[in-house]
């Protein structure tokens, strides 16, 4: 075979040798920028090494059958091109749904179909007519006529190199920094070959039929030199940043092996300003050594960090400091191995707001009043609160790794490990009282909830309040509270059979005094009933009836006339005027009418009673004409403290305010001129109970 030498085969050959160069390098090292990119760039590479060496061996061939035959490896290389570079740049934008084998198809159906016709029946006639050997530039050439086929196939591949120009275009017109200048020149190795291919068929460059696509590889083959080993195109992370780079709300900086930055998002730029592309890490992070370290770390000085440890930094922003955490890892070069250190990226975590919030709970925790602890399913307690070295002599450390179950009563251990098991197995906090151990050997009452942490942990958290005193205070105030009341009222009943039997004894002048002691005796009567009544409403569970007003008032009301018939007694009511309030509602209005006839200095005590109706529930309204309620009296449950009681009325008061309230209404106390009292309880409808009496009005 006789071959002719062309200025074009040497340019042909450096091309196709570096083509095949990158795609070795590419295997041999295999890089790491991800399989579609990698697989599409060695795709790119070797397609152009096939098309370049083909087109060399074209070009030096002297018979019009030779010239055919390495023309149809050219094809081989056109096609594969056709396709890895548009995947290429898919790749390189991260646009991987086109890199889905449905998808991926279309990209390949044009192309394969061409060099599947081509080796089968040549370019000749599929695209070239009156194909010949001529020397127009004084070497043979292949001349030819073009098929509607060929022109056909080159708008659809320049149709599409179009596309991948417009998205690189609009990358490097978006980006800044390392992949600005990546974007640049893989849009120049793309557009150069097209552009040197169309301007050489137009004669530009004086010799015709010579395709001058091939022949600029050898410069694309530089610009991706430069790009893969002077902006990193394989280590640093693809132009697909607006995903994984970006858009990140955690700060990102990538540190060279010279020390510079390369890259910075716009967190990590808000939280170091002075930490721009190509600045010293000692210049931006001056106020940050840690940092420094961490980046000297890996660039192969003595090392003091763990890659992928994170470092707790704080720093300065003006107002307010900062706490960080910062994880770096290191960046494999690839110019001396996959092993080479080639750099390191700090991921920089705003923790500030966390860490507050931790604080914040921390201090909650070890200054509650209560004991604070968390128990495992084994029973241990894995965690207790410092509270417990207060309230129970024990440290901490004595408690954790112990079984709860411990440090309870024996004669309570039952109940408590069914509270505990059943904690585990509902959402539903569970409540137990049980004694529990103190260091000193004394048994403490607590009120213990115990409920799950959290609904994926198999943890519970135990809060166990001590109620040794309040329990204690209670108990002695109710048996001085039953032991006052009764011994209260048997005295009075006692004095007052004493006084009857006086009464055969004394004269009419003694007569006036034993009045006087049946008064008191009633008196004394009255009060212990209303102690009684009161000790009721304070230990009863606040439960709600349906009580209808107007049946109640009006049958308390005949109640009075029949008890004192010296008294005028008028009530007005509706039909029915029906609310939702306390079971104890009923001793309240009592209370009421009997201290507008009991406290009242007149002959004939006048008492009015009504029921009517009011925003959103009904009004009780009792008026008598006595001599008021002293205001000191009046004004004991609103000012939420007690004051001495003048009068017997006063502990009535108590009662009357704590029913009211615990039925979700409000009482009124006002003095009526010239004189009298009128006392006014409005409580919430049926249909609207628990409504808040304040914004009803």
């Amino acid at each position: 075979m006789e071959w002719q030498p062309t200025p074009f085969t040497a340019p042909l050959l450096v091309a196709a040798v570096a083509s095949f160069g990158f795609a070795g390098y590419a295997l041999k090292n295999r890089l790491r920028g991800g399989k579609p990119l990698v697989a599409s760039f060695i795709g790119v590479t070797v397609g152009a090494g096939v098309w370049a060496l083909a087109y060399a061996a074209q070009l030096s061939a002297t018979t019009l059958a030779e010239t055919l035959f390495w023309n149809r490896f050219v094809w081989i290389g056109i096609g594969v091109l056709a396709v890895a570079w548009p995947a290429f740049v898919l790749a390189y934008v991260d646009w991987r749904a086109w890199l889905r084998p449905r998808r991926f198809v279309v990209l390949c159906v044009v192309p394969i179909a061409v060099v599947v016709a081509v080796l089968a029946v040549g370019a000749d006639p599929l695209f070239y007519r009156s194909s010949s050997l001529s020397a127009p530039n004084g070497y043979l050439v292949l001349t030819f006529l073009p098929t509607p086929a060929l022109i056909g196939f080159m708008a659809y591949t320049y149709t599409v190199n179009l596309l991948t120009f417009l998205v690189l275009g609009s990358v490097a017109l978006d980006r800044d920094g390392v992949f600005r200048r990546q974007a640049a020149l893989l849009l120049v190795a793309g557009v150069a070959p097209m552009t040197a291919g169309i301007v050489g068929v137009w004669g530009v460059f004086g010799t015709t039929f010579v395709d001058y696509t091939p022949i600029t590889f050898v410069m694309t083959s530089g610009v991706l030199g430069w790009v893969v080993f002077r902006y990193r195109l394989f280590d640093l992370s693809p132009v697909a940043r607006d995903v994984v780079f970006a858009n990140l709300s955690d700060g990102v900086v990538v540190v060279g092996s010279d020390r510079r930055i390369v890259d910075v998002n716009g967190p990590a730029r808000a939280l170091f300003p002075s930490a721009t592309i190509g600045s010293g890490v000692d210049d931006a992070f001056e106020g940050a050594p840690a940092v420094v370290d961490a980046v000297d770390d890996g660039s192969g000085s003595a090392r003091k960090t763990e890659m992928g440890t994170d470092i707790r930094v704080t720093i300065d922003c003006g107002t307010e400091s900062r706490i960080l955490t910062v994880t770096p890892h290191e960046i494999a070069g690839n110019a001396a191995g996959p092993s080479a250190v080639g750099g390191t990226v700090l991921l920089f975590r705003d923790v500030t707001a966390q860490e507050t919030l931790q604080r914040r709970y921390r201090a909650l925790i070890e200054k509650s009043p209560n004991v604070i602890a968390v128990c495992g399913t084994d029973g241990l307690l894995r965690y207790a609160s410092p509270s417990v070295e207060r309230l129970l002599g024990h440290t901490p450390s004595e408690v954790e790794g112990r079984p709860a179950i411990d440090f309870v009563h024996p004669d309570d251990r039952e109940e408590s490990q069914r509270v505990l098991e059943r904690a585990f197995e509902t959402r539903d906090p569970q409540t137990v009282a049980h004694r529990l151990i103190h260091a000193n050997g004394n048994w403490r009452r607590f009120e213990t909830t115990v409920e799950r942490l959290f609904e994926d942990t198999d943890e519970v958290v135990i809060t166990a309040t001590d109620v040794t005193e309040s329990r204690r205070y209670e108990q002695r105030l109710q048996v001085l509270n039953r032991v006052l009341r009764h011994d209260l009222k048997n005295d009075a009943n006692v004095i007052g059979g004493y006084a009857g039997l006086l009464r055969d004894h004394v004269d009419d002048d003694g007569a006036e005094y034993l009045d006087i002691i049946d008064r008191k005796v009633q008196t004394l009567t009255h009060l212990s009933d209303q102690a009684r009544e009161i000790d009721v409403a304070l230990h009863n569970d606040g439960g709600r009836a349906t009580i209808d007003l107007s049946e109640l008032l009006s049958r308390l009301c005949t109640s009075l006339e029949s008890a004192f018939p010296h008294a005028n007694v008028s009530v007005s009511v509706p039909e029915t005027a029906v609310v939702r309030a306390d079971e104890l509602l009923e001793s309240a209005v009592r209370n009421v009418l009997e201290n507008a006839v009991v406290h009242n200095d007149g002959d004939a005590p006048v008492v009015e009673a009504s029921v009517a109706a009011a925003a959103g529930g009904y009004r009780i309204a009792v008026e008598d004409d006595g001599p008021g309620i002293p205001s000191v009296e009046r004004t004991v449950f609103s000012e939420a403290r007690e004051t001495p009681l003048e009068h017997a009325s006063g502990l009535g008061l108590w009662l009357v305010h704590w029913i009211v309230s615990q039925s979700g209404g409000d009482l009124t106390i006002e003095t009526r001129e010239p004189r009298g009292t009128s006392v006014s309880m409005w409580l919430p409808a049926a249909d609207g109970a628990d409504r808040d009496p304040a914004t009803e009005r």
